[in-house]
């Protein structure tokens, strides 16, 4: 399974930061506002000082998958690492005001742990109730075997850092292709299931489309399926005595199966 990580990602990262939030600059669903990142590679603590706000970073990571059938071999039921990264720092402006704590500019310890465990609530919230999460929740059925959650702290450099690491172990279908396709398939049609599904409900101009139609170049596919013109079926039929003739005695065929 590999393109169906790809779905989760897309689908985890437009429900929590919807492309029509983005492309208008809001109303935003999270603390992070439009700082959510799809596999975004450099560490937190490097970000530049403009990006000294919340952050979420969506990662898949182990991926396990376990045979449908005793013998092994596929279908495949995958449970993936769905991790996200989340940062906040506890910045204080000048203009702030002592007696108010905003939960986006977060002053004390206290109140930094509490903008980061808002964060995670509200992730989880979106994910698994809210009206935009229904994109995840179509692909994954809500079946996450468990979620994992671990802090880091630092107050290196006179800024402090609170950071999560959440793990949710989802299940995800395995990669389904198109068996025996009637035709060459092109563009998105090239994808496999669960990922083409979650293609055809993003906006064109959205992120995930962008990655979605670089992928299905070199998708893999299967060869066109030759057409089937006629079928004959022979049949021994035992006569009342129960002796079966040596050669089938009743013969039919149906023809022009494509037409």
């Amino acid at each position: 399974m590999s393109l169906a990580r790809t779905a989760l990602r897309l689908a985890t990262l437009e429900a929590l930061r919807p492309s029509a939030a983005l492309a208008s600059n809001g109303p935003w669903l999270t603390l992070a506002g439009k700082s959510l990142f799809d596999s975004r590679v450099d560490p937190i603590d490097d970000l530049s000082p403009h990006e000294s706000r919340p952050i979420a970073c969506i990662y898949t990571d182990d991926d396990e998958g376990m045979p449908g059938q005793k013998a092994g071999g596929p279908p495949f039921r995958m449970i993936v690492d769905l991790v996200f990264e989340l940062s906040v720092v506890a910045l204080a402006p000048s203009d702030a005001d002592p007696d108010v704590y905003e939960a986006g500019i977060p002053e004390t310890d206290a109140e930094l742990e509490g903008s980061l465990d808002l964060l995670e609530a509200q992730i989880k919230f979106i994910l698994l109730f809210h009206p935009n999460g229904f994109i995840w929740r179509r692909l994954t059925g809500r079946k996450v075997k468990s979620i994992h959650s671990v802090a880091h702290r630092s107050s290196e450099e006179a800024v402090r850092l609170a950071r999560r690491r959440v793990v949710w172990k989802v299940e995800v279908l395995d990669d389904c292709f198109d068996a025996a396709p009637a035709a060459n398939v092109t563009g998105l049609d090239r994808l496999p299931q669960p990922l083409r599904g979650v293609v055809e409900t993003l906006a064109a101009t959205a992120y995930g489309a962008k990655i979605a139609q670089g992928l299905a170049l070199d998708t893999p596919t299967m060869p066109v399926a030759p057409p089937l013109k006629t079928v004959t079926l022979n049949e021994a039929v035992a006569n009342p005595a129960g002796v079966m003739p040596a050669q089938p005695n009743i013969v039919g065929a149906v023809n022009d199966l494509d037409a």
